[in-house]
């Protein structure tokens, strides 16, 4: 990669001079060839820990959830509301 930068300053410095210009399109196709390869690899190998976890994902037994019985008390119901606002109104006036 340095060969390359090296070679674009030198673009600049002297834009006439291409003579290194094929060379360094041979060498980055090369670099380009060699990303292409390692992705390729890369994608390989998270496609094998993928399937190694569903795999062992699979293996996991799953169990039937139990009935957990009635709910627990989730606070006041309607009728309890109820209940409350008639003793209010009975009491009202200190009686």
């Amino acid at each position: 990669m340095d060969e390359i930068l090296e070679y674009l300053e030198s673009i600049i410095e002297n834009p006439d001079d291409l003579s290194n210009l094929p060379q360094t399109i041979g060498r980055l196709r090369e670099l380009n060839n060699g990303w292409v390869e390692q992705e390729g690899q890369y994608q390989e190998r998270i496609n094998n820990l993928q399937q190694a976890n569903r795999n062992y994902l699979s293996q996991i037994p799953v169990t039937q959830q139990e009935d957990e019985g009635p709910p627990e008390d989730e606070g006041p119901t309607f009728e309890d509301a109820q209940q409350q606002l008639l003793n209010a109104m009975t009491n009202v006036g200190g009686n």
